[in-house]
């Protein structure tokens, strides 16, 4: 049976000590707020003497020991011990916290009765302490009696300023700004009452001015007699997470008072104290079941809003039991299961619910819902899953942002970035809709303006480009952007005239493009048109090239810019004719490259977009050097992803398979490499050639999947479905035929497509349809017979493409000896095989 320890028993001091000894071992203990031992430590020294120290001594550990006791609730003894310490160490009684234990003990007449006796005595003149005393009474002589009131002198300031106090929390309570005011102003700033002058301010000021009501809160002190009242506006203006816990500390009434403070119903009060007392990492499920158990005091529209808030991050309890607390409608419902399943990495099933969503918000008549489902596309069409590296929209992005302006065309950005994609893809009659469309809303949009700029560039409109430039540069004079598209304007303009043999108009394009120009690189550019209106071979012609190339740093970066200029400008540029300009700029591609040069040329490559080629490639003179160190060990493996990417952008398929093949051998892990080594034989063939290929790039999907790399894992399906696009299903183009002869058509187009390639490509499509599990319950089915396996799945996915048409479809019969084809049964829960 166990027994509670006994309480260990104080060594008594002992005597034998030296007073120098037992005066060390008093401080000792007092410092450490050891009150008793101190005491008795001191008591014990002041029987061999009287020293000052040990007295004063004495009374702080009185002092100690009795503010202890004070905190524990035990005031009436707090009071007798202070008293002792008065008696024993000779110090003054009203000091300290000993009024203030008094008041809160009930006994104000004592109070009163030594202020009025101290007032008597120090007969009119100034008293600090006295002063104190009655700041410290104020509170509670708002709230005295009669009988207490008339132990005041008639001239105490407490008394006279009493009804001015009274009448300022009264006007606080009716609202009355005027009455409050006058009162206030009637308060002096020697009032016993100042605090409360402050603190009625700053409580006013709440309502209006956040700022200006903390400022006011500041000027009263923490130690004034008022802070009891001033502690729960103290909490409510505390910044972010720091009110709860500021609220939290403060006691039943000073809660209740900051609740009303801000607004909120006092029974809000358990679920605030839950959440101050839950633990600063706590998971999303643990909070929303610590909100379930409370939400039955918030309001049914603010129980919905957190309901939306919490759900998606505890699903199983959250969204699959909606009306747990709130009543979301379906269209919440839906957002909270898309964001839900967003959460998980789901995107494409999370992009399922949020489509659905978007029907159930714009059925509704509410502009609010109607907002939300223009908000849920750009969400969907801003995921890095619709966006490229550049940050280009894809078709399905593009087509999410078209639909969100049905419900709000208020969005500048999605006018920009639908003009930037239609401008990207080469439909240039779709941007200028679009952007004459998003011009009529925002005239003064810098970025519209901007595309419109482009557009006229692209359109070769280069005098209406130029206008809409200075239109531009009017609203925004530091837009460097528009500078340089302005400048580049006038050069491709005078590149034209230089194809066309016409040199003085294209120098004074060269001349007006000088002004907007101001970059090394765009100097650079000048430079060399300029020198190509010089005659060949002439001084000023090699002069202004070598100039020219040295802008532009010299090297291999120099060389590529040069004959990217002139495949833009010249007929057609050979290799031998690209030899020549490079000499005739002083650059010798017979010179051996180094791992820095390779490093500028990168640098430069993602700068600059690629155009369409006139003969040898820009790289032609330096292919072969560049293809030898690819195998050298010289670069780590993220500078080698930035060269395969260079590569890939400027489509110089050759280099990219090469230095994609040395560094598969050199990080077999990196599925990255994978791609861009399949991708640049697909560049040069138009398809994924081999089957060894084919697999590769699979597992390196996989791969990428395993690693969350989703942008990676979106490019090898795009990848393969570019080398196998499938029967096109657009509604634009409706098949002709009754509608079994159509499936019938179908089902023999699956079928020649699984002889072609072994069903690889029919497959992979299936599982992004129906999902793993259920591909996996048909192989387990078919018992391992391939044939069987395919028939059961062209029958699936034959049932699905019969619902548009409305025919009630028959699956031909299949002989499976080794597994008898069995139906499937729906999943738990689930009303078809085809539901999400």
């Amino acid at each position: 049976m166990s027994r509670n320890p006994a309480r260990p028993l104080r060594k008594p001091i002992s005597a034998a000590l030296a007073p120098e000894e037992q005066a060390a071992l008093a401080l000792l203990h007092l410092e450490k707020g050891r009150f008793r031992d101190a005491i008795d430590c001191y008591k014990t020294l002041l029987k061999t003497g009287q020293r000052p120290e040990w007295l004063a001594g004495l009374a702080s550990a009185y002092a100690g020991r009795a503010q202890a006791l004070a905190d524990k609730g035990m005031r009436r003894e707090a009071i007798e011990l202070w008293r002792s310490r008065a008696e024993v160490c000779h110090t003054a009684l009203w000091e300290g916290p000993y009024a203030g234990w008094l008041m809160a003990e009930g006994r104000m007449s004592e109070v009163l009765g030594d202020l009025s006796r101290r007032r008597a005595a120090s007969d009119g003149k100034a008293d600090d302490g006295l002063a104190a005393l009655e700041a410290q009474l104020a509170p509670g002589l708002l709230s005295a009696d009669d009988a207490a009131l008339k132990q005041l002198p008639a001239g105490s300031l407490l008394l006279q300023h009493r009804p001015l106090a009274l009448a300022a929390l009264a006007a606080y309570a009716r609202q009355d700004a005027a009455a409050l005011e006058e009162a206030l102003a009637g308060i002096s700033f020697r009032s016993p009452y100042r605090d409360l002058r402050s603190l009625l301010k700053a409580m006013a000021l709440w309502e209006t001015d956040r700022e200006a009501a903390r400022a006011a809160i500041e000027r009263v002190p923490r130690t004034s007699p008022f802070e009891p009242l001033a502690a729960p506006l103290r909490s409510v203006l505390a910044s972010g997470s720091e009110r709860l816990q500021h609220w939290v500390r403060l006691n039943g009434s000073q809660q209740l008072i900051a609740l009303d403070l801000l607004g909120c119903p006092r029974t809000w009060a358990p679920l605030l104290q839950a959440l101050a007392a839950a633990k600063a990492d706590l998971a999303p499920t643990e909070l929303f079941d610590l909100v379930q158990r409370n939400a039955r005091v918030l309001p049914e529209a603010l129980a919905t809003r957190v309901w939306q808030w919490l759900a998606p991050w505890a699903q199983r309890r959250g969204c699959a039991s909606p009306l747990i607390f709130g009543k979301p409608s379906r269209a919440h419902q839906e957002c909270a299961t898309a964001l839900a399943v967003e959460i998980k990495g789901e995107f494409g099933h999370a992009e399922e619910h949020w489509l659905d969503a978007v029907d159930l918000l714009a059925s509704s008549k509410d502009t609010d819902d109607r907002l939300r489902a223009a908000m849920v596309l750009r969400h969907m069409a801003t995921r890095k899953k619709h966006l490229s590296r550049e940050g280009m929209l894809d078709k399905a992005g593009a087509g999410y942002l078209t639909r969100s302006l049905e419900f709000d065309a208020s969005d500048c950005d999605v006018h920009v970035r639908l003009v930037a994609y239609w401008r990207h893809h080469g439909d240039l009659k779709k941007a200028r809709e679009r952007l004459d469309a998003g011009l009529s809303l925002f005239p003064d949009s810098a970025a519209l303006l901007g595309e419109a700029v482009e557009t006229a560039l692209a359109t070769s409109a280069f005098k209406k480009a130029a206008t809409t430039a200075r239109r531009l540069l009017a609203l925004d004079p530091l837009n460097r952007k528009v500078r340089t598209l302005l400048g580049n304007a006038h050069l491709s303009h005078a590149g034209k005239h230089i194809a066309a043999g016409k040199l003085e108009p294209a120098k004074k394009e060269i001349e007006e493009a000088r002004s907007w120009l101001g970059a090394a690189a765009e100097q650079g550019r000048l430079q060399l048109l300029l020198a190509w209106t010089e005659a060949q071979g002439s001084p000023e012609r090699l002069r202004l090239a070598q100039l020219a190339v040295t802008t532009w740093g010299g090297g291999l970066a120099a060389g590529w810019r040069l004959l990217r200029e002139a495949q833009g400008i010249f007929a057609r540029v050979d290799l031998a004719s690209a030899n020549w300009l490079l000499s005739e700029a002083g650059i010798d591609s017979a010179k051996a490259l180094a791992p820095a040069d390779v490093l500028e040329l990168v640098q430069v490559l993602e700068q600059e977009a690629p155009v369409a080629r006139k003969g040898a490639a820009p790289l032609a003179p330096w292919r072969k050097a560049l293809a030898a160190l690819a195998s050298a060990p010289l670069f780590d493996a993220e500078t080698t992803v930035r060269i395969c990417e260079a590569w890939s952008s400027h489509k110089e398929h050759d280099l990219l398979e090469k230095f994609a093949t040395a560094a598969r051998k050199r990080w077999p892990d990196w599925p990255v490499f994978v791609y861009h080594a399949v991708a640049a034989r697909f560049g040069k063939t138009g398809g994924i050639a081999t089957e060894r290929d084919f697999d590769d790039l699979e597992r390196a999907g996989k791969l990428a999947q395993k690693n969350k790399d989703f942008k990676l894992n979106s490019r090898i399906e795009a990848l393969f479905e570019a080398d196998d696009p499938g029967p096109d299903f657009d509604d634009s183009h409706p098949m002709e035929g009754p509608p079994l002869q159509v499936l019938q058509a179908l089902r023999e187009m699956l079928e020649q497509t699984i002889m072609m390639d072994g069903g690889k490509s029919f497959l992979k499509k299936a599982r992004d349809s129906f999902g793993d599990a259920l591909i996996r319950q048909l192989e387990k089915e078919c018992g391992g017979d391939k044939k069987a396996f395919f028939g059961r799945l062209i029958e699936l996915t034959m049932a699905e493409m019969a619902r548009p048409f409305g025919q009630p479809f028959q699956p031909a019969t299949i002989i499976n000896k080794a597994a008898p084809a069995k139906p499937i049964a729906p999943a738990q829960g689930q009303e078809s095989l085809f539901d999400e």
